[in-house]
C-alpha cells in the first residue's frame, strides 16, 4: 500500500504543528494566589481520586486527538494499492488431456494430482480438461475459476483411486461399446485441440498432454497427423509421460511431438516437473502473446476516514467529561 497525496499530509502535519505551538505559548505571566493548608486538601483520598480520573480523562481526549488527526491525515494522503495488471496472462489457454485407458489407470490418480499441483502455480490462465480413451469426453472448458478447476480435478483424482465407488469415473464414459479400440492417442489429442474456443482471438493455446502413447486400435488421426493439426492450429504440446515409458519408442515418439509444436517433453519420475512445465508455459507463451502491463489503483481511504468519525465523536465526548 502506498500514499499517492503523502506531501498533502505533511504539509498539514506541519502547519498543525506550527498551529499548536502559536497558541499554546504563554501569553504573560499569571498571577498566582497563596492558599493557606492546601496540602490537607491535597491528601485527602478523594482529592486523589478526582486528579487521577481526571488525568486519565485528559491523556485519553488528547490520545483520542492525535489518533483522529493522524487517521484524517492518512485518509487525507489517499492510500492506495497499486495492481500491475499484464494482459499476457489473460490471453493463455491450457487444455489438461489426460489418456485414461487401461494402461493409464494406475498413473491417473497420480497425473490428476500432480495438475492440482499445476494449477496452484498458474496466474491467470485459463484451464480446460478433456479425458480420452477410445473417445474424448470433456471434463470441463476453459475457464479461469480455479476454485472449480480444482474440485473436478479432485473429484476426478478420488475416482480413479477408489475405482469409480467415489469420485468422478470417466472410465465408461471415454469406452462406449459401439467404438472399437482403446487408447486413441491421435484421436484424443484432436479433440483436446478441438476444445480451444475463441478461435478469432489471437490467444497463446498450449496443451499438457499426459500418456503412455500405448495405441490399441485404429484410430481416426494417426498421432502424426494430429501433431499437424496441433502445428497449423499453433499449439504447443508439453507431453507428459509415466516413469514406466522412459527412454522407449512411445516416449520418444511424444517427444518429437512436443518438438515440432514447439513445446517439451516431461516425465513424471523427476520432483521439478511441474515447476519445469510452469515455468515453460509462462516464459516460452510470455514471448508470443501480445499487450502491454498496465496499472490500476485501487483507492482504500475508507478504513482511517472512519476511524477519524469515530475519533471526532470520540473528541466531543472526552471533551464534555474534562469540562465536566
Amino acid at each position: 500500500m502506498v500514499l499517492m497525496f503523502w506531501w498533502l499530509a505533511l504539509i498539514l502535519l506541519v502547519l498543525g504543528g506550527a498551529a499548536v505551538f502559536y497558541f499554546r505559548r504563554p501569553r504573560g505571566t499569571a498571577s498566582s494566589l497563596a492558599v493557606a493548608h492546601s496540602g490537607r486538601m491535597t491528601s485527602l483520598p478523594s482529592f486523589r481520586r478526582a486528579m487521577r480520573a481526571k488525568l486519565i480523562t485528559t491523556a485519553a481526549f488528547l490520545g483520542v486527538i492525535v489518533l483522529t488527526g493522524l487517521s484524517t491525515l492518512v485518509g487525507i494522503a489517499r492510500p492506495a494499492w497499486i495492481e500491475t495488471v499484464n494482459p499476457e496472462k489473460k490471453l493463455r489457454d491450457v487444455m489438461l488431456c489426460l489418456d485414461v485407458s487401461g494402461s493409464m489407470l494406475g498413473y491417473d490418480a497420480d497425473l490428476l494430482e500432480a495438475y492440482q499441483e499445476l494449477v496452484d502455480r498458474f496466474d491467470g490462465e485459463r484451464i480446460g480438461m478433456t479425458v480420452f480413451n477410445s473417445t474424448a469426453v470433456s471434463a470441463f472448458p476453459l475457464t479461469d475459476d480455479y476454485d472449480m478447476v480444482q474440485n473436478y480435478l479432485a473429484e476426478a483424482e478420488e475416482g480413479f483411486r477408489t475405482w469409480g465407488s467415489e469420485g468422478t469415473d470417466y472410465s465408461w464414459s471415454t469406452s462406449p461399446p459401439n467404438i472399437g479400440g482403446s487408447s486413441l492417442i491421435g484421436d484424443g489429442l484432436v479433440s483436446c485441440i478441438d476444445n480451444f474456443d475463441r478461435q478469432d482471438e489471437d490467444r497463446s493455446r498450449s496443451v499438457v498432454f499426459a500418456t503412455d502413447n500405448m495405441l490399441a486400435g485404429d484410430p481416426l488421426f494417426e498421432l502424426d497427423e494430429a501433431t499437424n493439426i496441433a502445428v497449423d492450429s499453433k499449439v504447443r504440446v508439453y507431453s507428459l509421460s509415466p516413469p514406466s515409458v522412459l527412454t522407449n519408442t512411445q516416449t520418444k515418439e511424444l517427444k518429437s511431438v512436443s518438438d515440432r509444436t514447439g513445446g517439451k517433453q516431461f516425465d513424471m519420475g523427476s520432483s521439478s516437473t511441474i515447476d519445469r512445465i510452469v515455468a515453460e508455459i509462462q516464459s516460452q507463451e510470455a514471448e508470443n502473446t501480445p499487450g502491454r502491463s498496465y496499472t490500476i489503483v485501487h483507492d482504500m481511504p475508507a478504513v482511517p476516514l472512519v476511524i477519524a468519525v469515530f475519533g471526532l465523536a470520540g473528541v466531543f465526548v472526552l471533551a464534555w467529561r474534562t469540562k465536566s
